[in-house]
């Protein structure tokens, strides 16, 4: 995670997308199985042994069973109401790990701003440049992985809850209050993602200002009506344009 200097502990943190498929299939609603997949961390393959040391069944560290709790230890046999109390626990997972991630990173990059703010000028080697490049791109991965969580659902929700709704007649009070909280933890991944996006949009205006700086000063001394070269106007902007670059690095 990128602005370690910037952090209360200076502590290096690292993140990884895990995945995890689950496919289901059978003949009808009584004669069905389940495969769950979990992709992990390269090199946390030596914890399979303890990973679920001294958990109960269900209770979160591996796949949820379905019962009537949220950390179910009764199993659910009815395949759709299973999908659907597995979904509502990742859902909630993901939206915990990501609040838990966007918050470290947006203390540690309004830290950062604090420092940068009066700072219109880069130093010679670029340091803040590259700085808020990599913030820039480390907020692009998170918000396109969120994104694509969000619009996954959105695009389930428009045709697949269908079958949780007017095809489950039975379920009409059991299934609502599981599929609203899991619309609530979409939700807050979807203001996560928001909260991201307008960061990214103010580093991006940093980015530019040291980027732009000499170009933009340049460009406004020669508008004036004085700074109008005779002879060769552009050798005279691009040597103007240089000496305004490297004076721009000596004062930074």
């Amino acid at each position: 995670l990128p602005l370690k200097l910037h952090s209360y502990d200076q502590s290096d943190l690292y993140y990884h997308e895990a995945q995890t498929s689950s496919l289901s299939w059978g003949n009808d609603e009584w004669f069905w199985t389940v495969l769950f997949l979990v992709d992990t961390y390269f090199g946390s393959e030596k914890n399979r042994k303890t990973y679920f040391k001294n958990k109960p069944e269900g209770d979160g560290a591996d796949p949820p069973l379905g019962g009537d709790e949220l950390y179910a230890r009764n199993p659910q046999y009815d395949p759709r109401e299973y999908f659907l109390r597995q979904l509502q626990i990742r859902t909630l997972q993901a939206a915990t790990e990501y609040g838990s991630l966007v918050e470290t990173f947006s203390d540690r990059m309004e830290a950062y701003m604090e420092t940068i703010k009066i700072k219109f000028e880069d130093d010679q080697d670029m340091t803040h440049t590259r700085t808020i490049g990599h913030v820039i791109e480390t907020i692009q991965v998170f918000v396109d992985c969120i994104g694509g969580l969000v619009e996954a659902w959105y695009t389930f929700e428009r045709a697949g809850l269908t079958l949780f709704r007017q095809h489950a007649p039975k379920k009409r009070d059991d299934w609502p209050p599981i599929i609203s909280s899991i619309a609530a933890s979409f939700a807050e991944l979807d203001r996560l993602r928001k909260e991201l996006v307008k960061r990214r949009e103010g580093f991006k205006f940093k980015l530019e200002s040291y980027i732009a700086f000499p170009l933009l000063f340049t460009t406004a001394f020669f508008s004036m009506g004085f700074a109008n070269p005779p002879k060769y106007p552009w050798a005279v902007f691009a040597g103007v344009l240089v000496g305004v670059t490297f004076g721009n690095f000596g004062i930074a």
